[in-house]
């Protein structure tokens, strides 16, 4: 139902405001699915950090991303709402 895209992979960070926001941790889960779902947390964030996104779910319509799946520390990867991370501002046009 949901549609998952590849993205050309992107930094992004988990802010010191972003882990205020969501209660002081990001949970981290094995596949862009709920628990009811049975997905499963691997990891907790705690601290701010630096990450690259590599893929994104989509929401039902396609057009808006809820989740991505984000690599991070050493070799560590998996999903985080697409809210809980800060990603780059949009990069200006290169001048001719």
């Amino acid at each position: 139902m949901f549609k998952n895209r590849t993205v050309e992979p992107y930094p992004a960070r988990i802010t010191t405001r972003l882990l205020k926001k969501w209660g002081g941790q990001v949970r981290v889960w094995d596949t862009p699915a709920s628990a009811i779902d049975g997905a499963v947390v691997l990891a907790t964030i705690e601290k701010p950090v630096k990450v690259t996104v590599v893929e994104e779910q989509l929401d039902m319509f396609g057009s808006i991303p809820q989740r991505a799946r984000i690599q991070y520390g050493r070799g560590k990867s998996g999903w985080v709402i697409y809210d809980m991370v800060e990603k780059p501002p949009p990069r200006a046009p290169a001048a001719s």
